[in-house]
């Protein structure tokens, strides 16, 4: 049950900022009246959609490691040729037994040095702001690769709280606050699994929290994000009901946050809550998808490392919301791993 509490705690914790955003600061959100009725019936379709994950964490449903692959697969041509390379190297890889474990080491430090590269070639979006959405792509893939590795290296931890303070800089010269976030919960969640949480791990985990108010310019510019996340999500709730908006085609989209804030017609992109992707697919059918979701939440539950990925991820993705790089990393680290660590204790 720990990955369980420990999202639910994150889930109304994040909840309860993004109402409190909008009914506090409704004056830097709306520019007429507070949708209230629209707020309220949010409320109650998220709360209605994290029991569902939880009744999926509760009475799990396993498929064979081959359905997972297939739903991986599918995901993947919402990026066409790169998706289904990146599917026949990972398949590949879970061949070898301990990959992960193995490489991770290498991995780690090939994909600091791929940062590095990535700001020599294109520039800081620090320094540059409007290069942050240009890099957006670039940088998740390596904060997810970077960070999965961090989970499974072997590493005192001296050396690698250093390689999380590294990381840290790096995400900060990218301006993304989630990603900083995301490397933290890769570093922090195994000494949680493991019992092995102390005030050393959780004490970098302040200069992290200041840094990411800095990124924002203040607590209530940060807040005001949180609760236009929450603004986002009503709108897909409203429009998307019963019966989904996009029909699959925004899990499928090469860039979903930007097909999203097209909705409203605007040329940028939005967050959406770890919600709105279901229901704005699939409407009320999307409590399937949110099923799966709390199953591999708990199937991940088998090891340390798994669980860690998945409860990262899903954490990551209360504000960013579900899309198929996402969706596939829970499917391959709650099912695909899963599956094949538990044929091969029965060998």
């Amino acid at each position: 049950m720990k990955g369980l509490k420990l999202f639910t705690f994150a889930f109304f914790t994040y909840l309860f900022l993004m109402v409190c955003a909008n009914i506090l600061l409704k004056d830097r959100l709306y520019a007429v009246a507070l949708p209230s009725h629209k707020i309220m019936s949010a409320l109650i379709i998220a709360l209605i959609f994290w029991g569902v994950l939880v009744l999926g964490y509760l009475k799990p449903i396993q498929f064979p490691e081959w359905v997972y692959w297939l739903l991986i697969f599918i995901l993947s041509f919402a990026l066409p040729i790169y998706g289904q390379l990146a599917v026949l190297v990972m398949f590949l890889l879970s061949r070898e037994y301990n990959a992960f474990e193995k490489y991770a080491k290498f991995v780690l430090l090939g994909s600091i040095l791929s940062i590095l590269v990535l700001y020599s070639f294109e520039g800081i979006p620090f320094f540059q702001w409007g290069l942050r959405f240009k890099l957006v792509k670039p940088l998740v893939f390596l904060a997810f690769l970077s960070g999965i590795s961090l989970t499974y290296c072997r590493l005192n931890w001296k050396p690698k709280i250093l390689a999380l303070l590294i990381l840290e800089v790096l995400f900060f010269l990218g301006t993304f606050r989630s990603l900083m976030l995301l490397v933290f919960l890769f570093y922090i969640l195994p000494y949680y699994y493991e019992n092995k949480l102390a005030f050393k791990q959780v004490l970098v985990a302040v200069p992290i929290f200041l840094v990411v108010i800095y990124l924002s310019g203040n607590l209530e510019s940060l807040l005001v994000r949180v609760g236009f996340t929450f603004l986002v999500f009503h709108n897909i709730v409203s429009v998307s009901l019963p019966l989904g908006f996009f029909h699959g085609r925004l899990l499928l989209h090469s860039d979903p946050r930007w097909r999203v804030a097209f909705m409203f017609t605007l040329n940028s992109r939005y967050t959406y809550f770890l919600f709105g992707q279901p229901i704005a697919d699939f409407g009320v059918l999307g409590i399937i998808e949110t099923y799966l979701i709390g199953s591999l939440l708990k199937l991940s539950e088998a090891d340390e490392r798994t669980a860690s990925v998945v409860l990262a991820t899903l954490i990551y993705a209360l504000e960013s919301g579900i899309d198929a790089f996402v969706l596939s990393v829970l499917l391959l680290f709650g099912g695909v791993l899963v599956m094949h660590r538990k044929a091969k204790i029965q060998i």
